[in-house]
């Protein structure tokens, strides 16, 4: 199984859509989604999320399923030290340096600003949200805060694979990928729970521009005991394929692709 998560494009944030930008990319992400053989589409209510996929749906005869909980994860919070209002995630790196709860996967939340304002209840809203869905797949989180699905009955530890991964072709384990179109925001908070990590370590230390697609792969060693591990993140070939500039948006710099 593939868990392929999709970041909108360009934004034009004021109208919740794409600029004219973000329409061409959406166009060309259209035609590298139609090469691919998706089980199912999953999309954010937001307008930017929704007109990504669209070019897509339309080339593929498609349809996807709107999920509030994929909305990007713009919860607000009060500066502790000039008490204005901003993004939970948006912080200066020496104030997010400077915390060393922030890089403890549970401990995060309980950081003063986090905390007063709920964030970790609206984090585990979203992560128990898609294990929800991941078990209409039959992949059952074996505990909340333990990274690790349960698919089918375990078979012994003394079965694990160990030497199995210097094979240079895996036999597929589950062949069905599905696709998330939503938000930086949003796709870090729920990657960071299928790698076991926290939030602040990739909305913090991780980029990946509009229209980039990031992969997935069920890895399982034991039979039936799944994990998810990253394979690709924040590709952007098929901009790179027609020569259009990958946006900058959301980086404090400029972004280029090598």
């Amino acid at each position: 199984m593939h868990l392929i998560f999709i970041r909108h494009g360009d934004p034009d944030y004021e109208h919740d859509s794409l600029t004219e930008k973000g329409k061409r990319e959406a166009e060309l992400l259209a035609g590298r989604i139609a090469k691919w053989n998706v089980t199912d589409f999953y999309v954010s209510p937001y307008g930017r999320a929704q007109e990504t996929i669209k070019p897509a749906l339309l080339k593929t005869g498609r349809q996807a399923q709107t999920m509030d909980w994929l909305h990007e994860f713009d919860y607000r919070v009060k500066h502790p030290k000039t008490k204005a209002p901003r993004c939970c995630w948006d912080w200066l790196p020496r104030e997010y340096f400077g915390e060393k709860k922030a890089f403890d996967r549970h401990a995060w939340e309980s950081l003063s600003w986090a905390h007063k304002a709920k964030i970790g209840k609206h984090y585990k809203d979203v992560c128990s949200s898609f294990d929800a869905l991941m078990s209409q797949y039959d992949y059952n989180r074996l505990d909340y805060d333990k990274a690790i699905y349960n698919c089918l009955p375990h078979s012994d530890y003394d079965d694990g694979g160990f030497a199995d991964h210097l094979k240079p072709f895996q036999k597929d384990l589950y062949e069905r990928n599905l696709v998330f179109v939503c938000h930086l925001g949003s796709m870090f908070a729920i990657i960071s729970h299928l790698v076991g990590c926290s939030p602040l370590q990739l909305w913090q230390g991780f980029f990946v521009a509009p229209t980039s697609v990031t992969v997935l792969g069920a890895e399982e060693r034991i039979g039936g005991e799944v994990i998810f591990r990253v394979q690709q993140l924040g590709s952007v070939d098929h901009l790179k394929a027609a020569g259009e500039q990958a946006s900058a948006s959301g980086f404090f710099g400029n972004f280029t692709m090598f």
